[in-house]
């Protein structure tokens, strides 16, 4: 019988479901998935969506590609802890970007 490891889960799941809210954050604009966003900010939804849809599909194929490499091999015990790292530093990333926002000139 076929098992997958506890980590492999956790990992594919998590994975799965930042996908799912990246998708509907970015394509669908469910900006409200966001914590503290509202429509009373200076950014707007578009970008909001555009630029937090981005980060949250990538943080979870990254997370998808890290669970499939747990399945298919074994990993150090520190690539965890390195991916988490790099998930804190894309959301800094991301705070950074959309408290920075200035729009772009039409003229």
């Amino acid at each position: 019988m076929f098992g997958l490891p506890s980590m492999a889960l956790q990992w594919l799941g998590v994975g799965v479901l930042l996908l799912t809210a990246g998708a509907l954050i970015k394509f669908r604009g469910w900006t409200f998935l966001l914590a503290g966003y509202d429509k009373t900010s200076p950014v707007p939804d578009g970008v909001v969506a555009d630029i937090a849809g981005n980060t949250v599909l990538r943080i979870g194929l990254a997370a998808i590609a890290l669970g499939v490499l747990i399945v298919i091999t074994d990993i150090p015990s520190y690539l965890p802890v390195v991916f988490e790292v790099i998930i804190l530093l894309a959301v800094v990333r991301l705070i950074y970007r959309l408290y920075t926002y200035t729009p772009a000139n039409t003229t």
